[in-house]
């Protein structure tokens, strides 16, 4: 596995466990705590995600720039 996928699928994880705790966090009590994590853990999978992804790409060419 090249280092680009290991970060890649490492930000994913990270933002999958964020996104879960910070919706338990948040939306615990209003909506149920097992809803609140599934819910914060997509979105958190989709923003941290694509977040990881335009980073890593953004390194890779600053990096093949000098």
């Amino acid at each position: 596995m090249t280092p680009f996928l290991l970060a890649l699928v490492a930000g994913a994880v990270a933002a999958l466990i964020a996104g879960s705790v910070s919706g338990i966090i948040i939306g615990g009590e209003a909506i149920g705590r097992e809803v609140a994590g599934a819910m914060g853990a997509i979105y958190g999978v989709l923003s941290g995600g694509a977040a990881a992804l335009i980073g890593l790409i953004i390194l890779n060419i600053i990096q093949g720039a000098v």
